[in-house]
């Protein structure tokens, strides 16, 4: 139970921490969406109204990471901020907000704090969200009613990717998935499952860990 507490907290330590250089996505960056086959910028426009129209999502969800590192618990997310409350391996606690992410464990009182600065996961933490000017889109798909779309510092590319998964069902999206890739191209991510839009959250959701 231990070793899989050190990997959860290992999965978000190198997401948001590691120096990436993830392939792919190095050369010239190009900057927002324009370049883009007009199919694919009217998606880019839903995903956008879509976040920008939230003032909550709440779901549960199921992490997972290098070595098979996994972890589940509940995840609240309202513009510039979100919060996850582990359940499994350990109970703890995160947040995320204002470019840090702070976690703290329960078991021993243990706080960790990390920067988003500069990194594709504090691209979810943007309000409202735009993926122009200094974000780059380097891909959109579409399935059988799932849209995803994924996403990078523009002018440093390389530091890593962002994508955003959701269901696409009757015109209506919902984001079911948060994946990435980090410097030493592990993928990792949440999977999330009974999705509860626009219910009301408390202010103190988002109260950094002390």
């Amino acid at each position: 139970m231990k070793r899989m507490m050190a990997g959860s907290l290992l999965f978000w330590a190198g997401m948001v921490a590691a120096p990436l250089a993830v392939s792919g996505l190095t050369g010239c960056a190009t900057s927002g969406y324009d370049h883009l086959v007009t199919n694919d910028r009217h998606d880019i426009h839903r995903v956008e109204t879509y976040l920008n129209g939230l003032s909550s999502l709440q779901a549960s969800f199921v992490q997972d990471g290098p070595a098979q590192q996994q972890g589940d618990g509940h995840f609240t997310y309202v513009p510039g901020r979100f919060e996850m409350l582990y359940e499994v391996p350990h109970a703890m606690r995160a947040v995320a907000r204002d470019g840090r992410f702070v976690l703290r464990n329960a078991d021993n009182g243990a706080v960790t704090h990390l920067s988003l600065k500069r990194n594709p996961l504090g691209l979810l933490l943007r309000h409202p969200v735009s993926f122009d000017r200094d974000v780059q889109v380097t891909n959109v798909s579409r399935g059988t009613e799932s849209l995803q779309l994924s996403v990078a510092e523009a002018d440093n590319p390389s530091q890593g990717l962002l994508t955003l998964q959701f269901s696409d069902v009757r015109g209506h999206l919902t984001l079911v998935g948060i994946q990435g890739v980090d410097a030493r191209h592990h993928h990792f991510g949440l999977s999330l499952f009974d999705v509860q839009e626009n219910q009301p959250v408390s202010e103190s959701s988002f109260s950094l860990p002390e």
